[in-house]
């Protein structure tokens, strides 16, 4: 079984997060939770695509807008008589326009209907709307009920042909898409812009064939559908307030006040654009449209076969999953801050490559992908800060096994905030040398796992007093142990802290076999001494390790080799700080072996009582059993 390093594992485990989180905003994305949301966001492409690319219609569209200007001069527009309608007629069928097309339901009789019905027979080229009542059926696709709203037989006879002028809005409002055909019972009825351009190309038929896999042939062309034959916009002119059709006043045409060239040979679409009358729709370019400004965009659509699709499901998927991966890989691997600017080049880069494929046709998603990637980056953040604090307790735990928890955590922290300063310095410390007494005699009357188990009961007995007392074990010598205060980090009362802790060890020490049966009795001798050490990392680029070194650690090892069992030597640097703590024995001058002049040593018996609870405070020691 591969054992994987911690740092490996942790890279696997949020990478695993990671594809977990891409998965689990793909199962958004199926279900369509944010689907308001969804929509909108998409509609940025349009508001920000080069309109240039769509312009290639050559103005073969013109809208005759019945305006606020013509309903100021004929009029409310209900009280208008079909006569304007028949003079209207007349004037366009003399500039030579291809096709007709109204955007306006005939369906109530009036007075003067004979004469409109006869413009529109001699015209020959005027295209009617209906409308009709759609529903969606369960496969999604749109059917008419059979109920619809048509113009007056009478204007029908004489017609061009006829097409649904219905709009589709989504559930936010917005026009997005619009339904080319729909089926009715057994057949399929064109859109009033599928008809209008089936005629103005002289097709001899308007739906040449059936859709199929969401395509539509016609004249050429592969028209992209959803599942409700549905096809999407493109917009053409981009969010600009001003409409990108040629328009021209409904009542200038009516007067003769406009160059009848402008009409040649074009689609001409005569509807509403006066915002009172109610015909306007809002769009995806952030501005609302009358209705025959979007059957005009539609028609430019299909003209200019600037056809716009949705990504398949899958690709969005795939796109969710691997951007996950990629922005935890990201987060993982790198620093906070590259790792965060990571995250936004791949967001930028995503949006990039989504305008990209816009102008080529293909909506690429632009709410779930960027949603999964934030989800990532809230998800791996918070297995990062999780994780280091795991690592950190770990590390904490770890470390405490060699000094006290508060030290371990003064420690930690000043690695954190950069106030720990490696590499070597000097400093005042105070350090103990514990050392064993007669343990070669002991160690060959037993086994070496015995004498192990053993000598552990003791040092852990060490241990346990050094850190109760804030001290560092530095090293293991066999059958010795050295300890340090006062570095790496400052510890006041250092030197009374190290004594104190001598005291309760052989205090404890001496009790020991008492309590645990069998355990063969191992006297220590302890010393210590306090002055100037260099304190930091030692060895190499490799192997580091950190301790201190000086005449004042060696002073303290040959005091403790010199020091009797079960007795506590102070060296004079540290008598000096503590002397009005501790009764003591001053001893006879001692030569220690390496030093040319004897030092005064004292015997420590034990600690006075603390002056007082400030004192206690401020060397942050309550003796146990002293108040």
């Amino acid at each position: 079984m591969v054992r994987l390093s911690k740092r490996k594992k942790r890279l696997f485990n949020g990478l695993v997060i990671a594809i977990i989180i891409g998965l689990a905003f793909c199962l958004v994305f199926y279900f369509n939770l944010f689907y308001g949301i969804h929509l909108q966001s998409n509609d940025f492409l349009y508001r920000t695509a080069d309109s240039n690319i769509k312009a290639d219609t050559d103005n073969k569209i013109i809208i005759v807008a019945i305006d606020d200007k013509s309903l100021a001069q004929l009029g409310n527009f209900s009280s208008w008589p079909r006569s304007f309608h028949a003079q209207l007629l007349a004037e366009l069928e003399k500039t030579g326009a291809r096709v007709i097309v109204f955007d306006i339901l005939f369906s109530e009789p009036t007075a003067d209907d004979e004469g409109f019905a006869t413009s529109i027979k001699q015209a020959g080229n005027v295209i009617l709307p209906f409308a009709c009542n759609l529903e969606a059926s369960q496969a999604g696709e749109l059917i008419s009920l059979g109920s619809a709203t048509r113009p007056l037989q009478v204007f029908e006879q004489g017609a061009l042909a006829l097409g649904f002028a219905n709009m589709m809005p989504d559930e936010d409002g917005i026009v997005r898409r619009l339904p080319l055909i729909i089926q009715n019972v057994d057949a399929y009825e064109p859109a009033l812009s599928l008809t209008a351009i089936a005629k103005y190309l002289r097709r001899p038929q308007i739906i040449e064939s059936m859709p199929e896999d969401n395509y539509l042939s016609f004249a050429g062309r592969t028209i992209p559908l959803d599942n409700a034959n549905n096809m999407l916009i493109n917009y053409p002119g981009g969010p600009a307030s001003t409409s990108y059709f040629t328009t021209v006043s409904y009542v200038d045409v009516l007067k003769n006040n406009v160059s009848p060239d402008i009409f040649q040979d074009k689609i001409v679409l005569i509807g509403a654009t006066a915002f009172g009358l109610g015909d306007t729709f809002w769009t995806p370019l952030g501005r609302s449209m009358s209705g025959v400004e979007l059957h005009a965009s539609t028609i430019d659509t299909i003209l200019t076969g600037n056809f716009l699709k949705t990504s398949p499901a899958a690709v969005t998927m795939l796109s969710i999953i691997l951007l996950a991966f990629l922005c935890g890989l990201a987060l993982l691997r790198l620093r906070v801050l590259w790792g965060i600017l990571s995250t936004v080049c791949l967001t930028l880069i995503y949006f990039l490559t989504a305008f990209l494929f816009f102008d080529h046709g293909t909506i690429l998603d632009l709410f779930y992908p960027p949603l999964a990637m934030a989800g990532t980056f809230i998800g791996i953040t918070l297995y990062n800060v999780t994780s280091e604090r795991l690592e950190k307790a770990e590390i904490t735990k770890t470390f405490g096994q060699y000094v006290s928890p508060s030290i371990a955590k003064t420690i930690l922290d000043s690695i954190d905030q950069g106030s720990l300063k490696l590499g070597g310095e000097e400093r005042t410390v105070t350090i103990l040398f514990a050392d064993a007494r007669n343990f070669t005699g002991i160690s060959e009357k037993m086994n070496t796992q015995e004498l192990v188990s053993v000598l552990n009961r003791y040092l852990s007995v060490i241990i346990k007093t050094t850190l109760q007392f804030d001290g560092m074990v530095n090293k293991f010598g066999g059958d010795s142990i050295m300890a340090v205060w006062n570095t790496p980090v400052e510890c006041r009362g250092h030197a009374i802290s190290a004594t104190m802790a001598a005291i309760r060890t052989q205090q404890a020490l001496k009790e020991l076999p008492d309590r645990i049966k069998d355990l063969p009795r191992i006297e220590f001798g302890i010393g210590i001494n306090t002055g100037i050490a260099v304190a930091g990392n030692m060895g190499s680029t490799d192997r580091l390790e950190y301790s201190v070194i000086g005449d004042a650690v060696n002073t303290a090892a040959r005091l403790a080799g010199a020091t009797p069992g079960g007795k506590v030597w102070v060296g004079p640097g540290t008598f000096d700080l503590i002397h009005d703590d501790v009764i003591a024995t001053p001893l006879e001058p001692l030569s220690l072996r390496g030093k040319r002049e004897v030092i005064q040593v004292y015997e420590v018996t034990d600690i006075q009582s603390l002056t007082s609870p400030e004192q206690a405070s401020v060397l942050n020691l309550i003796p146990e059993g002293r108040g």
